[in-house]
């Protein structure tokens, strides 16, 4: 009996023995006792200096890089800067033109039209009526386009012819309305009220009047100057 308690102590070491041998190197170092070591701030901040551990710089080198135009190229703005220079000398050529030829360039159409009867003096007509020249004036205004002063003229021809005839008495502040009361009971008196109304309209209610329309004025305007004319 205590023979087999001792083959069994030694069975019991052998087993410990080899199990110790056979250890792996993890339970080594797991047995290994730590030493403490101080860490090198300095060594370390010299080691990660000029490491870039993003992709910041290489995004913003593609952000950076541009189409550049190819050398001596003549591009789209490069073309509209020297059609606007163009353009402005073409213009400054032009102003410096018309006013070496003593013409304005914005003259507008009216005053165009006013220059082209400059010479018919109203004022001179009227204070010498029965002695003034009318048919030239007429044909002046009507060439130009003024039809309201065409009309104007036509009727001072017929107050004209009135007080060569002596049926009105001519006097530049008088009414129409006067002279129609001297013509009545003449047979006269419905041919120039047509005219005086027709006058009225267009050069105090300042109608719009076209060729069309002054032709057929024009036209009564001369039958009443004739029926006065043979009266």
């Amino acid at each position: 009996m205590p023979r087999f308690f001792i083959l069994l102590f030694f069975l019991f070491c052998s087993f410990f023995a080899a199990t110790a041998q056979y250890a792996s190197p993890q339970d080594d170092y797991l047995r290994e006792s730590v030493q403490r070591r101080d860490f090198d701030q300095k060594k370390w901040k010299s080691l990660k200096e000029g490491i870039d551990y993003s992709n910041k710089n290489k995004k913003e080198k593609k952000k950076e890089k541009k189409v550049e135009a190819p050398a001596g190229g003549f591009g789209l703005g490069q073309f509209a800067k020297f059609l606007i220079i163009a353009v402005g000398i073409g213009l400054l050529v032009l102003i410096i033109v018309k006013m070496a030829s003593g013409n304005d360039l914005f003259l507008r159409r009216n005053r165009k039209l006013k220059s082209a009867v400059a010479d018919i003096n109203l004022e001179q007509i009227e204070d010498n009526l029965e002695e003034a020249e009318l048919e030239d004036p007429i044909r002046q205004a009507a060439a130009a386009g003024n039809f309201a002063l065409a009309v104007r003229l036509y009727y001072l021809s017929i107050l004209k012819e009135l007080s060569l005839k002596k049926l009105i008495r001519w006097k530049r502040d008088k009414t129409n309305g006067e002279y129609l009361r001297e013509l009545a009971g003449s047979p006269l008196f419905k041919p120039v009220q047509e005219a005086t109304l027709i006058f009225e309209r267009v050069w105090y209610g300042q109608a719009e009047l076209g060729k069309e329309d002054f032709l057929k004025m024009e036209s009564q305007f001369k039958n009443t100057v004739a029926a006065v004319i043979g009266n």
